[in-house]
C-alpha cells in the first residue's frame, strides 16, 4: 500500500534535490543559442508577436526582413507556448538570466515529480499488478525518478536556458500521460471529463512547446495496451482525441515553409525547414548517422563521461558502413530481448513496463533522430525525454534481478545500496558538470578541449573572450579556427578587426590579404585592410582599399567615415566633406559626423580660410 505520506515525502525530496543540484547555476551567463534565440531576439520581447496567426505570412518572414536568421520566425511559430514563458520572464526581470534559470530548474524537478506519480499510478491501476509487492512499486518509481532528476546528461536541458523548449515540452508530455490515466480512475464522470480536457490541452500545449510531443498519443496507446492490460482496440479508441491533434505540428511546419517560400514548397522542403535548402545528401546521411547516435545516448546514460555541448561526430554516408551495421544489430537485439522477456512474462507488470520503456526510448527519439534532419548530428538535450524510457528499463531490470534472482536478504540490500550509490554518483557528476557551466568561458574551454577540431567551438570561444575584454586570447582562438577551416571568411574579418583594435596593424594587414585571396570582394576584409593601411600611414593604399569596400557593398557608414579621415590627412577637404555627407544620413544622431561637416564647410569658405 502506497500511502499519501510516502507520496508527499518523495515529491518534496525530488524538489529539494533538484534545487540543490542546480541552484548554483543561477548567475551563469548566456551561451550559444541563448544569445540568438533570447538575448538578441526582439520577437519574443514584443507582445504583438503572439498574434502571429492573424498575420501569418508577414510574421514568417519577419526575422529575415529584420536582417536576422530566418529560423527565429520559424522557431517562434512552432513553439509559441515556450516563448510565452520566456516573455513572462522578460516582463518580470528583463534579461537577467537568474529568473530564466530558476524557471528551468522548477520545470525539471516538476518533471521528476510527474514521472514518480505516473509510475505509482500505473502500478496501482494496472490489471497486471496482482500479487505485485509494494517494495517493487516503490523501488521502481523512486529509483527511476531520482535517476532522471540527478543524471548529468540532463544538464543541457536545464542549465542551457534556451533548452526550456525541451524540458517544458516534456512537462506537458508527462502531464498529458498522468491526467489521461487519472481520468479512468476518477470517482465520477465530471472529474473524468476534467482530467481528459486537461490531458488534451496539455498535449496541445506540449506540441506548441517542442515537436517531440508529437509522439505522446502513440506512447499513451502503448502504455494503456501493454502496461495497463487494456485491449489494443479499446486503447486506440480512447486515444482518438489525441490522434486528432497530430496534424498540428505538420500543418504549422508546412504553412511556415510555404509562407517563407511564397507557396513554392513540397513535403521534402518542409522536412528540411531547419537546415539549408541544398540538403538531400545531408538528409540521407543524417538518418543513417542517427542509428549510432541512439547508441551514443544510451552509452552516456550508462556512463556519462565526456559530456559536451557541441561535440564532433562522424557522419555515416552508407548503410554498409560498419558503424551503421553494428548499430542496427545492437538496436534490433535490444528490441528483441525486451519483447522476448515480455512474451515470456506477460503477467508481470515489470516485464510489460520494461518492454514499453524500451519502446519509449526509441519512439521519442524519432522526431530528432529520423528522416527530418537538424543542423547538428547529435545534441545531448535531445535525449531528455528518451532518457526516461531508458532509465526506467534499467530500473525494471534491476528490480527483476533484486526480486527474482537474489533470494537472500543481504543480496537485496546490496542491490538497494548499489542503486543508492549510482544515484549519488550521478548527482556528484551533475554538480561537476554544472560547475563547468559557471561561465561561458569555462563551458567553451571545456568544449574546445573535447572537440578541438570543430571550428565553431573556437570561433564561439573567441567571441566570448572578446566580449570579456580579452582580445589576445580571442586572437589565439581565431587563428585556430582559421587553421581548421581556411575558408572561414568571418574568421579573417574578426581576426584582422581585433588585431587592428589592439594596434597589431601589420599583422592585421597580412590577415586581410590572406582572406582576400579566398574572397576578393569581401567588403569587410577590404575595410579592415583600409584601417590597417590608414594606421600605418599608407594613406593612398587605405583610400584604394576603402573605395573597393564601398564598391563591393555600397553605403557603409564606417567605410565612408574612415575614407573621409584619409582624405583629410591628404588635405583633400572637398572629398572628405563629400564622404561625411554620405555618412551623415546613415548615422543621423552622430554628433561627431555633423561637427566634421561644419568644420570642413568652414575650411571650404575662402573668407574663413584667408582669416586662418
Amino acid at each position: 500500500m502506497i500511502t499519501l505520506r510516502f507520496r508527499y515525502i518523495v515529491s518534496g525530496l525530488l524538489v529539494l534535490i533538484g534545487i540543490l543540484l542546480y541552484c548554483h547555476t543561477l548567475p551563469s551567463g548566456y551561451v550559444f543559442d541563448d544569445r540568438i534565440y533570447l538575448e538578441f531576439n526582439p520577437l519574443f520581447k514584443d507582445a504583438h508577436s503572439f498574434a502571429f496567426p492573424f498575420n501569418f505570412r508577414a510574421f514568417a518572414t519577419l526575422s529575415s526582413q529584420l536582417g536576422l536568421d530566418r529560423d527565429l520566425s520559424t522557431n517562434f511559430i512552432l513553439r509559441p507556448v515556450t516563448y510565452f514563458t520566456f516573455y513572462l520572464n522578460y516582463l518580470v526581470d528583463g534579461m537577467n538570466p537568474r529568473g530564466y534559470r530558476a524557471v528551468n530548474i522548477a520545470i525539471h524537478f516538476t518533471n521528476a515529480v510527474l514521472l514518480f506519480h505516473i509510475l505509482l499510478h500505473l502500478f496501482g491501476a494496472t490489471k497486471l499488478a496482482e500479487g505485485q509487492v509494494a517494495s517493487s512499486t516503490k523501488f521502481i518509481a523512486l529509483s527511476s525518478s531520482l535517476l532522471f532528476l540527478v543524471h548529468p546528461l540532463q544538464t543541457e536541458s536545464v542549465t542551457y536556458i534556451v533548452q526550456r523548449f525541451t524540458s517544458l515540452g516534456v512537462l506537458f508530455y508527462l502531464l498529458t500521460i498522468l491526467t489521461y490515466f487519472l481520468s479512468f480512475a476518477a470517482e465520477n464522470r465530471r472529474t473524468a471529463l476534467i482530467y481528459r480536457l486537461v490531458s488534451v490541452a496539455s498535449l496541445i500545449a506540449g506540441m506548441l512547446s517542442k515537436e517531440e510531443t508529437f509522439t505522446a498519443p502513440f506512447l499513451i496507446v502503448l502504455l494503456d495496451w501493454l502496461v495497463m492490460g487494456t485491449s489494443l482496440k479499446t486503447a486506440c479508441k480512447r486515444a482518438i482525441p489525441y490522434f486528432l491533434c497530430l496534424p498540428i505540428i505538420p500543418a504549422l511546419i508546412i504553412a511556415t515553409a510555404m509562407a517563407q517560400e511564397f507557396g513554392n514548397t513540397i513535403v521534402t522542403g518542409a522536412l528540411t525547414i531547419a537546415i539549408a535548402a541544398d540538403s538531400r545528401d545531408y538528409q540521407y546521411h543524417y538518418a543513417l548517422t542517427q542509428l549510432s547516435v541512439m547508441l551514443t545516448y544510451l552509452r552516456l546514460l550508462l556512463f556519462p563521461a565526456g559530456l559536451n555541448i557541441d561535440r564532433e561526430y562522424p557522419a555515416s554516408t552508407s548503410i554498409l558502413q560498419i558503424q551503421v551495421l553494428i548499430s542496427l544489430t545492437v538496436i534490433t537485439s535490444i528490441l528483441s530481448c525486451a519483447w522476448l522477456n515480455f512474451h515470456r512474462n506477460r503477467q508481470d507488470v515489470r516485464s510489460a513496463l520494461l518492454f514499453c520503456s524500451v519502446l519509449w526510448f526509441f519512439l521519442t527519439l524519432c522526431p530528432s533522430s529520423s528522416i527530418a534532419p537538424l543542423p547538428d548530428l547529435i545534441a545531448e538535450h535531445r535525449s531528455y525525454l528518451p532518457s526516461i524510457g531508458a532509465l526506467l528499463a534499467l530500473v525494471c531490470c534491476a528490480d527483476l534481478l533484486r526480486t527474482e534472482f537474489f533470494n537472500r536478504r543481504e543480496e537485496k540490500i546490496a542491490m538497494n545500496l548499489f542503486m543508492a550509490f549510482w544515484i549519488s554518483s550521478l548527482g556528484v557528476a551533475t554538480l561537476a558538470r554544472n560547475y563547468v557551466w559557471r561561465s561561458p568561458i569555462s563551458l567553451l574551454k571545456d568544449t574546445t578541449t573535447k572537440s578541438p577540431n570543430k571550428r565553431r567551438n573556437w570561433s564561439n570561444l573567441a567571441t566570448t573572450y572578446y566580449e570579456c575584454n580579452k582580445p589576445r586570447e580571442a586572437i589565439d582562438c581565431l587563428v585556430k579556427a582559421i587553421a581548421i577551416e581556411p575558408d572561414y571568411f568571418a574568421g579573417y574579418v574578426d581576426l584582422a578587426g581585433v588585431q587592428n583594435e589592439i594596434g597589431r596593424y601589420r599583422e592585421a594587414l597580412e590577415v586581410s590579404k590572406s582572406g582576400l585571396k579566398r574572397s576578393p570582394k569581401n567588403y569587410l576584409m577590404l575595410y579592415n585592410m583600409g584601417m590597417s593601411y590608414y594606421c600605418t600611414e599608407q594613406i593612398q593604399s587605405a583610400i584604394d582599399a576603402l573605395n573597393e569596400s564601398i564598391a563591393a557593398f555600397g553605403t557603409d557608414k564606417a567605410a565612408h567615415v574612415l575614407l573621409a579621415l584619409a582624405h583629410t590627412r591628404l588635405q583633400h577637404y572637398d572629398k572628405a566633406l563629400a564622404e561625411y555627407r554620405i555618412a551623415e544620413p546613415l548615422a543621423p544622431f552622430d554628433p561627431h559626423i555633423h561637427s566634421k561637416i561644419v568644420e570642413l564647410e568652414n575650411l571650404e569658405n575662402p573668407r574663413n580660410r584667408s582669416q586662418q
